[in-house]
């Protein structure tokens, strides 16, 4: 019995390596997983989600601001340090205790409580497979199921301070209890709907942010980007159903054809090339390369350290 035990435990040790786990972490710091963000329409598909979100306004008037916030906010919950990524949950938590009530239009039979932890939860868990579903298109990294184990745990880790302190609220313990729940709530809750339709279409014409780039830069590229929006909101698209939950995909009424998987494959290959050939400083968010570069600090400093104080074996001062 031991020995089934202990060959078990060394399987598992085989079957996760470190180079993988560490390439995983610097995929969630990583600026290609932008292409793929588009995935994270699966959060409207819940119905109540869908008129929230077209309650507040903010989607239809700029939803790349949206996407910038919603971004930045999960990058500090991945990269900052502790008491940041607390201080971002409870903040996160007190915002959307105003988010409640009912929908408008289409939506005005529908009442939503952001704080709803059926609610909660869904976009919560759609965030973590986002990053976990988008790793190997993005790398060309496969990863083993043990592997993408200690990768959910790795993200889970993170997204503690976003929990509800309700028992009955925690997010799935493990990428297995993550799986069953998202196929289940496709299964049972999700449903297409005007708004979730409505973004889709409109990932052909992006608006360029208005944070972040600064107003006289945002003038400048104005001409430009809208003779490129069309193309990047097609990559973008394509990246981004891609790695989408085929049950999804149907809701959207986008209609995945054999094309589309060339079009994938073709998009994802040059993307795995940009992180073969790109430097950090190109490929990572000032965040993670900050605190990748400090780790490597960290343990320079450490590696000059002595095992122990105690005078060595033979020392005249034993």
């Amino acid at each position: 019995m031991v020995t089934v035990v202990e060959n078990a435990a060394q399987h598992e040790a085989a079957t996760v390596r470190p180079e993988v786990i560490s390439a995983f972490r610097k995929h969630s710091g990583s600026v290609l997983g932008g292409f793929f963000g588009a995935a994270a329409f699966d959060e409207v598909a819940l119905v109540p989600v869908a008129a929230a979100v077209d309650k507040t306004g903010r989607f239809a008037a700029n939803f790349a601001d949206r996407g910038v916030r919603s971004g930045f906010s999960t990058f500090l919950a991945i990269w900052g340090d502790a008491e940041d990524r607390a201080a971002e949950g409870e903040r996160l938590k007190t915002m959307h205790r105003d988010v409640k009530g009912r929908g408008a239009g289409e939506f005005a039979d529908v009442r939503y409580s952001a704080l709803d932890p059926k609610l909660w939860n869904w976009i919560a868990v759609s965030g973590l497979m986002l990053v976990l579903n988008s790793f190997t298109p993005c790398t060309g990294i496969t990863m083993t199921d043990e592997e993408r184990e200690v990768a959910y745990q790795q993200l889970l880790g993170a997204f503690r301070t976003l929990e509800l302190p309700s028992k009955s609220a925690k997010l799935p313990a493990t990428y297995a209890d993550a799986a069953d729940y998202y196929d289940a709530m496709v299964r049972n809750e999700l449903k297409a709907n005007p708004f979730l339709r409505g973004v889709t279409r409109d990932l052909t014409r992006l608006p360029l942010p208005t944070l972040v780039l600064p107003p006289l830069l945002r003038k400048v590229l104005a001409p430009g980007w809208l003779v490129a929006r069309p193309l990047a909101g097609r990559v973008v698209l394509v990246c981004s159903f891609g790695i989408l939950h085929p049950g999804v995909r149907d809701l959207t009424g986008f209609r995945w054809q054999a094309r589309h998987d060339r079009e994938f494959a073709f998009y994802t290959k040059l993307l795995q090339l940009a992180w073969r050939a790109l430097p950090d400083r190109l490929l990572l968010i000032p965040l993670a390369r900050n605190r990748i570069e400090y780790e490597k600090l960290v343990r320079l400093h450490r590696s000059v350290a002595l095992d122990s104080f105690a005078p060595p074996v033979g020392c005249p001062a034993r």
